[in-house]
C-alpha cells in the first residue's frame, strides 16, 4: 500500500514540476505556463485532442489526467474508433485529479451496463462534480435502429444528496426519486425525454432551495405531464418544450405553480388540453411556437378562419387569459399572426394585461400588424416595448382570405382609432433588436436608420407611429449582434419610406 501511494504521489509530482525549465526549449514558451492555465486550455479542447496533447512534450504527458471537463459522446467513437464504455473505464482508472467541473456521458444503455454506470456516477461524486450530464440513449449513434426506450435505472441515492452538484442533465430515463433529496446547491435541472411521476417536480422544487431553472424537453410523451411547484423563496424559471410527432396529442399538460417566477412554453401546441392554475402575480411568461410556421405544421388560413385548427386559437387565448397578471409578456410571430387573424375577422376577445414590458418576436410582415396593434391595445400599463426582428415566415393565407381582409400596410398605423391604443399612454422605452439583418455594425456617430430596417420596412412605419402617438416616449434603442445605439426622442429623425 505504501509503495502504491508513493508511486501515485511521484507521478503527480512529475506532472506539476517535471520537466525542469532548463529542459525546455527556449522557443517552447507555452510549456512554461502554470499548470492551471494549461489545464484550462485542455478543458476548451475536444476530449480526443486534449488527450493527444500528451505527445507534444514531457511537460504535457500527464496533464490530461487532471482535466476538469470531460465529455464522452458518439463523436468520441467516430473520431477514435473506441467504444464509449471501455474508454470511460480507462479514463477513470487513469484519472488523478481531485475535482471535475463537468462530466458528461452519452451512450446506448442496457441492463447489463447498470453496475458500470453506477460506478461512473460514484466516480463523479467522489471528485465533487459540479455539472453532470447522463444521456441513456445517444440518438447520434446511427449504428443501430433508433429506439425510444426509457430504462428504469436506479440512480445512486448519493446523487440526490450531493453538495457540489450545481447542474444536472438526464436524458431517456424513467425517473424514480428516493425518499430523501438534499441538493442544496443545484441551480439548473434539465430533463430530456424523461418519464416523471406526478409528484416528481413537486418534490424536486421543494427540496432544492436554490434551483433557478427547470427544463422539461419532451417529457411524458405517452402520458400526461403534471408540473406542480409549491411556493418557494428563490426565483424559478420553468421551460416546457413539446415537439411535434413526439408527444401524444390526447395527453394533458397540468401546471399548478405558485412558486414560479417565469414560465416558457416552446415548440408546439402538441397536447389537446391544458390546465394552468395558481400562477403568481408578476410572473414572466413567454410563448414560443414559431416551429409551427415551418414544414407540414403550417396552418392554412381561409376566409372562414383557421381551417380545421380552431383549437389552436382556443389554446392561445387560454394561455393569454392565464397570463393576464404577468409583468413581462413575450410572444412569438406565430401567436401574433393568430391574433391578427382573429382581429381581422372581428373575433378577437378583449383582454387586458398587467405587463409593463412587452416583447414581440416578429418579422414585421403585413399580416402581423393587426396582431401587434391588438397587443398594444391590451397593455394599458405598458412602459417598455421590445421588438425582436426575427426570420420572416407566415401562415398559409388563402387568396380568399387575402381578398376579404386586405389592407394597405404602408398606411396601417394611420388608420382610424390607432392613436387611442391603450399601450401608448405610458410607453417610455422602445427597443428594436435586429439579429438577422446585414446591417450589424457602424462607425460611431454614423448610425443609419434606413440601413438598420433593411428588409423590415414596416419597422420604420411602426417607429414613426410610436414617435408621434406615445406622449411619454423618452428614448429608442437600436441593437444588433455587435452594437447598440440609444437615441433620445428629441433627437430621433425617422426617414420617409
Amino acid at each position: 500500500m505504501k509503495m502504491a501511494s508513493s508511486r501515485r504521489s511521484f507521478k503527480r509530482m512529475k506532472i506539476s514540476a517535471c520537466p525542469e525549465t532548463a529542459d525546455l526549449s527556449p522557443k517552447d514558451q507555452l510549456s512554461r505556463l502554470p499548470d492551471g492555465i494549461l489545464l484550462d486550455i485542455l478543458d476548451r479542447l475536444p476530449l480526443r485532442e486534449a488527450i493527444a496533447t500528451s505527445f507534444i512534450a514531457r511537460r504535457w504527458r500527464y496533464l490530461w489526467r487532471f482535466m476538469g471537463k470531460v465529455d464522452f459522446t458518439y463523436h468520441w467513437l467516430e473520431e477514435t474508433g473506441k467504444e464509449i464504455i471501455p474508454s470511460v473505464n480507462s479514463f477513470i482508472w487513469r484519472y488523478k485529479g481531485k475535482k471535475i467541473e463537468h462530466f458528461g456521458i452519452s451512450f446506448r444503455y442496457s441492463r447489463s451496463k447498470k453496475h458500470q454506470v453506477r460506478s461512473w456516477v460514484y466516480f463523479a461524486l467522489r471528485n465533487k462534480v459540479e455539472e453532470l450530464d447522463l444521456n441513456f440513449n445517444d440518438l447520434e449513434d446511427q449504428r443501430k435502429t433508433r429506439k425510444w426506450k426509457y430504462h428504469l435505472f436506479q440512480l445512486p441515492k448519493g446523487l440526490f444528496c450531493s453538495s457540489s452538484l450545481s447542474k444536472l442533465s438526464l436524458s431517456f430515463l424513467r425517473l424514480e426519486l428516493p425518499p430523501r433529496i438534499q441538493l442544496k446547491n443545484l441551480k439548473e435541472l434539465y430533463f430530456d425525454r424523461v418519464i416523471l411521476q406526478d409528484d416528481a417536480v413537486s418534490k424536486i422544487t421543494a427540496l432544492c432551495p436554490v434551483l433557478e431553472l427547470l427544463s422539461l424537453f419532451n417529457c411524458n410523451m405517452d402520458c400526461s405531464l403534471v408540473v406542480k411547484v409549491p411556493p418557494r423563496p428563490a426565483r424559478l424559471k420553468l421551460i416546457i418544450l413539446d415537439e411535434f410527432l413526439m408527444v401524444d396529442y390526447k395527453k394533458d399538460l397540468v401546471i399548478d405553480a405558485p412558486g414560479l417566477s417565469a414560465i416558457e412554453l416552446c415548440s408546439g401546441l402538441t397536447r389537446k388540453r391544458f390546465f394552468i392554475d395558481n400562477l403568481p402575480d408578476g410572473v414572466e411568461a413567454r410563448l414560443n411556437f414559431d416551429d409551427m410556421l415551418y414544414g407540414g405544421r403550417v396552418i392554412l388560413v381561409n376566409r372562414p378562419g383557421l381551417r380545421g385548427r380552431q383549437q389552436y386559437s382556443k389554446s392561445l387565448l387560454f394561455f393569454l387569459y392565464k397570463f393576464r397578471a404577468t409583468c413581462h409578456l413575450h410572444l412569438c410571430s406565430w401567436c401574433i399572426q393568430l391574433l391578427a387573424v382573429q382581429k381581422l375577422m372581428g373575433l378577437e376577445e378583449r383582454l387586458s394585461f398587467d405587463s409593463t414590458t412587452l416583447t414581440l418576436d416578429t418579422g414585421l410582415l403585413m399580416w402581423e400588424l393587426p396582431g401587434i396593434a391588438y397587443l398594444l391595445d391590451s397593455c394599458p400599463v405598458l412602459e417598455k416595448l421590445k421588438i425582436n426582428m426575427v426570420g420572416q415566415a407566415l401562415l398559409k393565407y388563402n387568396d380568399s382570405f387575402k381578398r376579404c381582409h386586405n389592407f394597405v400596410e404602408e398606411g396601417y398605423w394611420v388608420g382610424q382609432g390607432m392613436e387611442n391604443l391603450a399601450g401608448l399612454r405610458n410607453l417610455r422605452v422602445v427597443e428594436f433588436n435586429n439579429t438577422h439583418g446585414a446591417y450589424q455594425t457602424w462607425d460611431d456617430g454614423s448610425f443609419n436608420l434606413r440601413g438598420f430596417f433593411t428588409s423590415y420596412v414596416n419597422g420604420v412605419h411602426l417607429l414613426r407611429f410610436l414617435e408621434r402617438k406615445a406622449p411619454k416616449l423618452e428614448k429608442v434603442i437600436f441593437r444588433t449582434n455587435k452594437k447598440q445605439v440609444q437615441v433620445e426622442k428629441d433627437a430621433l429623425s425617422v426617414p420617409q419610406v
